[in-house]
């Protein structure tokens, strides 16, 4: 088969098993875009669609995507992926950042997308190396772009904007206006992540020493435990509440996604996304198109620190798993109102 051309699927799986999904809908079929062929390309579809099924449903879909677009700039270069050196691996970085077509269209990655990009691909070789199916990792020494830890892209708000998006999801109409105010809450006051708001479950909401809690499951799968606050407790019993009547139960009867469509299936990203975007747009702030789920978040993190946060706690509750990445948001905070600039002004006059 040494020179046959296969595509690369997911393996297919057998007659009288129910078909299994390694990626989300939408993603599709292929584990990888483009031609994957050799040899060995039977054996690298099933490493990689076992890659892939050992990752969290988010986390599958993203690194499925980096491997397409791997796998379309080889193509281009008429490089097998087994074949690939480091300075492949080199150029692949480039072009992410350089506005290449198969990375993010004429804009480029930034630094942190791009770099995130390679680390994936990188663990998809070290892992196809474990699995004896390949020699070296080509990302391994690859020149990866260098990302300022101190910086952050995301936009945020401060408390008065925050409050406007708040009123504008509490001021909204139709079903789905008290199931809305509550997930915003949430981001808001909890600066729970737009992936753990779409996978909780009714079953996450709790008690512990007095006080209402929510259970979220971070990165990794780390169980973090978060205190609801009174508002956030409030919502969240508004929408159950009518919920569960339009269901015909009690509260405590519910069960499956915490939010969910009126079909009853969770809430997906892209829901969310466009729900944070109409607020921002209805509270009338300014560049509403750079308001995103994650400038809830960090958001949070601001607030938090404005209003003296220890970064420990504010770490615990993020679910950072490194202390730098926390101070990356507190610095973001701080560094416009303690800018030396203030000092030497009031100095001169």
């Amino acid at each position: 088969m040494s020179g046959s051309v296969t595509r690369f699927q997911i393996p297919p799986q057998p007659s009288d098993a129910a078909p299994a999904r390694l990626l989300p809908p939408g993603a599709g079929d292929a584990a990888v875009a483009g031609d994957w062929y050799g040899p060995l390309g039977d054996e690298l579809g099933q490493a990689t669609a076992a890659w892939l099924a050992a990752k969290k449903p988010t986390t599958r879909e993203a690194y499925a995507r980096d491997l397409r677009s791997w796998g379309a700039f080889c193509a281009e270069r008429g490089v097998h992926v087994l074949t690939a050196r480091k300075p492949d691996a080199d150029l692949f970085g480039a072009a992410l950042q350089d506005g290449w077509p198969g990375g993010a269209g004429a804009a480029g990655l930034s630094a942190a997308s791009a770099a995130r990009r390679m680390a994936a691909v990188s663990s998809w070789y070290r892992y196809l190396v474990a699995c004896g199916l390949h020699e070296r990792n080509p990302f391994a020494a690859a020149q990866r772009p260098r990302v300022d830890r101190d910086y952050s892209a995301t936009a945020w708000l401060d408390e008065a904007a925050a409050r406007r998006i708040i009123e504008a999801a509490e001021a909204g109409t139709g079903v789905t206006r008290l199931r809305d105010a509550a997930m915003v809450r949430l981001m808001l006051q909890l600066g729970v992540r737009v992936s753990e708001v779409c996978s909780l479950q009714v079953g996450a909401l709790g008690a512990a020493r007095g006080q209402r809690t929510v259970t979220v499951r971070g990165k990794g799968g780390k169980r973090i435990e978060r205190a609801l606050p009174p508002a956030a407790a409030q919502a969240l019993d508004a929408y159950l509440a009518w919920r569960a009547a339009r269901a015909g139960v009690e509260p405590g009867a519910l069960s499956g996604p915490l939010f969910a469509t009126t079909s009853g299936r969770a809430v997906d990203r892209g829901e969310v996304f466009r729900l944070v975007r109409r607020l921002a747009q209805r509270a009338g702030l300014p560049q509403p198109d750079a308001v995103t789920p994650h400038a809830l978040r960090h958001t949070f993190a601001t607030i938090a620190t404005e209003r003296g946060a220890d970064l420990d706690d504010l770490q615990d509750a993020m679910g950072h798993a490194d202390p730098r990445t926390t101070r990356r948001y507190q610095r973001a905070a701080r560094r416009l109102e303690r800018d030396p600039a203030h000092l030497v002004a009031a100095a001169l006059g």
